[in-house]
């Protein structure tokens, strides 16, 4: 019985350790932000607008796709974006490569994604240090995930 409770325990203070490491990422981008002229928006500033807390993942996916994804440069930037999408932002959750791809198929249009999935965008935006990945074919967003809006 008291394995049972150890695990479980211990599996909560892993998640809520994520869900701080997390909201610590938050604050370290928070105080960047401040770092800059205070009363001056840098010229970037239009493309860093978008963040965990002003994207909004309530809406449907093809709208979601169309607002945050299309403009995106190269397709490992908007495996991200689909990621963020399914997590819902939230770096402690872990999507399939199933998952992924499968929106992904539905929102390839020209309209929406504009290209076929390919299984080297995961690995792209690794190297990026986007997304992170701890079991073969499980994903989870990086706190640095929101680098994908800026610099495009």
């Amino acid at each position: 019985m008291r394995k049972e409770n150890s695990s479980g325990t211990q599996q909560e203070l892993v998640a809520k350790l994520r869900k701080a490491q997390a909201l610590v990422g938050d604050c370290v981008d928070l105080v960047a932000q401040l770092k800059q002229a205070p009363g001056r928006p840098s010229k970037s500033s239009d493309r860093t607008q978008h963040t965990d807390t002003s994207v909004n993942f309530e809406m449907n996916e093809r709208r979601f796709v169309k607002q945050y994804a299309k403009s995106l440069s190269g397709g490992p930037k908007k495996f991200v974006a689909i990621l963020a999408y399914l997590a819902k932002g939230d770096t402690s959750k872990e999507v399939s490569l199933n998952e992924i791809e499968q929106l992904w198929n539905r929102t390839s249009s020209k309209a929406l994604l504009g290209m076929k999935f390919n299984r080297f965008f995961p690995t792209t935006a690794k190297e990026h240090g986007w997304v992170n990945s701890r079991k073969r074919g499980l994903y989870s967003l990086d706190r640095s995930w929101k680098d994908i809006f800026s610099n495009d």
